[in-house]
């Protein structure tokens, strides 16, 4: 959680944003409405490369978006903390303060469980001035469970307890509850390994361990007449185990070397064929009645089975291949829906309500469009329409200086091709062009269909500022498991080799302050044709 906290604190983008003199609630709209997109965007990458932690980041309540209690908090949620004044005591002497809190379960949702929160002071560079609070959490149910396995006995009890000396979290609370009614101060702070102490009338020994850097300690307690009894019988069993195997080892060691050996060095033999590849090895079916018998037919089972998993290999990778593609589709951002949403909250405060009819009507056909359903397949025609509603919305954003021209020909609509493939080259021209660069006022973007023999060529074409041959390269890089942000175009690349081969595929053209085309190569069919290929 320190390591995920700094994280947070040394990335680029918040520290930029956070650390800017004009970093307050009296700038216009639009200027506030860029930093959130960027601070979204980048918790949002932050916590789905780190999927068991909720991340936040607490800035003065004056700031428009600071109270979008997602990622962004005001912070007076802090002050209003009971603990407040010993967070504030934590912070003064430059270290992290740890509680428990209220926080979101999941990623995508706003439903909240208790968890273990660090709290993180964000410094300038000089580290005399804060510029925020960020904190990273982990749902306490983790935790207790931590604490379940820890405990070994039937009896015993694993706790955690603050710097203050209260209990936080336990392996089971009846149990911890039970035990502080008897002694109002469980065992914590310094002490022997394994202490012997008493609780009420019973004996437990205590263990403690510090928790480096919080001031925390996890305590175990284990009842004294469970260890005892435990240990007693332990010793009796190893004494009585080793007697009975010496008389064994010594009884059957002679008659072992003399009858097993031989039939284990073919056994052995036959192993090592099958290590080298030869899957056609058996052994002789002999009517010993013995153990080796029965290893004997086991490893002619096993042979069997491997031949067979074999031929069932080719036959389940079809659907191998439609699991992978489904795992790469979700893998598509879903804060696109939160951003759109948020924008509709902007226009509200500073347009009449047709233009938020406007905006929700795109918005919901370009989900209707999106989700499709659950299929992978939609026509020519509807990717085109799902391209054009996104742009629809994207017109509110920038003011009617995003533009669009679609040529398709009518006879290429009906044809078949993969869902969601041209909006997130749409997208990228418009963030990497009018969206990050103050001073391009306009963007135009054309998309044109094609038909080329069997297949069918998309280009989208933008005014933009272009990009570089290493940035063309990394834009269409295949290695998924590298990625850690903005996959999409590297989603569309993998699905399309993955579902028609690897003559298909994304390649782009650009020039340097000219713009940038991309060009998407699919297979010419139905969408029945479509369906018999890659379902």
């Amino acid at each position: 959680m320190e390591y995920l906290a700094e994280m947070v604190e040394n990335n680029g983008e918040i520290y930029g944003i956070l650390s800017d003199k004009e970093f307050t609630g009296t700038r216009k709209l639009d200027e506030q409405y860029q930093e959130f997109y960027t601070l979204n965007r980048t918790f949002a990458s932050l916590e789905f490369s780190n999927a068991l932690y909720r991340f936040g980041l607490y800035i003065p309540e004056d700031i428009i978006y600071a109270s979008n209690q997602y990622y962004l908090f005001p912070n007076t949620r802090l002050e209003e903390r009971d603990d407040y004044d010993r967070m504030t005591e934590y912070f003064s002497l430059g270290r992290d303060y740890l509680a428990l809190s209220e926080e979101r379960k999941e990623i995508g949702s706003m439903d909240t469980s208790n968890m273990l929160t660090l709290y993180h002071q964000i410094k300038d560079g000089n580290g005399d001035k804060t510029l925020g609070v960020c904190s990273v959490s982990i749902d306490g149910e983790r935790i207790a469970r931590v604490m379940e396995n820890a405990n070994i006995t039937s009896n015993g009890l694993v706790y955690l307890v603050n710097a203050e000396g209260e209990g936080v979290v336990s392996s089971n609370e009846t149990l911890f509850e039970k035990l502080k009614e008897q002694d109002s101060q469980l065992p914590s702070g310094v002490g022997n390994a394994w202490e012997a102490v008493r609780i009420g009338r019973t004996s437990y020994y205590a263990d403690r361990k510090d928790i480096e850097n919080t001031g925390w300690q996890m305590v175990s307690l284990i009842p004294a007449s469970e260890y005892d009894g435990q240990f007693r019988s332990l010793v009796m069993s190893a004494m009585v185990a080793v007697v009975v195997m010496m008389i064994t080892i010594m009884g059957v060691s002679c008659f072992l070397s003399n009858y097993y050996v031989g039939r284990l060095k073919k056994l052995s033999m036959e192993m090592q064929h099958l290590q080298e590849g030869d899957f056609t090895v058996q052994l002789p079916s002999v009517q010993q009645g013995d153990e080796v018998e029965e290893v004997y037919r086991n490893f002619n089972f096993m042979v069997g089975e491997v031949r067979r998993l074999l031929r069932e290999h080719f036959e389940l990778g079809k659907d191998a291949r439609v699991a992978e593609l489904r795992a790469l589709q979700a893998q598509i951002n879903p804060h696109f829906l939160y951003n759109t949403l948020d924008l509709i909250n902007w226009i509200a405060m500073d347009y009449e309500a047709e233009d938020i009819e406007k905006i929700a009507w795109n918005l919901a056909r370009f989900y209707r469009l999106s989700l499709n359903h659950g299929k992978d397949l939609i026509s020519i025609g509807e990717e085109a329409e799902h391209v054009q509603v996104y742009i629809n919305i994207q017109k509110f954003h920038y003011d009617d200086a995003v533009h669009l021209e679609v040529d398709v020909p009518e006879e290429l609509k009906g044809l078949a091709c993969l869902n969601i493939i041209l909006q997130p080259f749409v997208e990228n021209a418009i963030i990497h062009g009018i969206g990050e660069r103050a001073e391009i006022r306009q963007c135009s973007i054309a998309i044109k269909v094609r038909r080329q023999g069997d297949n069918i060529l998309f280009s989208v074409k933008d005014d933009g500022p272009g990009m570089t041959s290493q940035q063309m390269k990394d834009a269409v890089d295949l290695n998924i498991n590298q990625i850690k942000g903005g996959y999409g175009i590297k989603n569309i690349n993998f699905r399309i080799k993955l579902c028609f081969g690897e003559e298909y595929g994304v390649r782009y053209e650009s020039v340097l302050g000219k713009g940038t085309t991309a060009f998407i190569l699919i297979p010419a069919m139905t969408m029945e044709e479509a369906e018999d290929k890659i379902m």
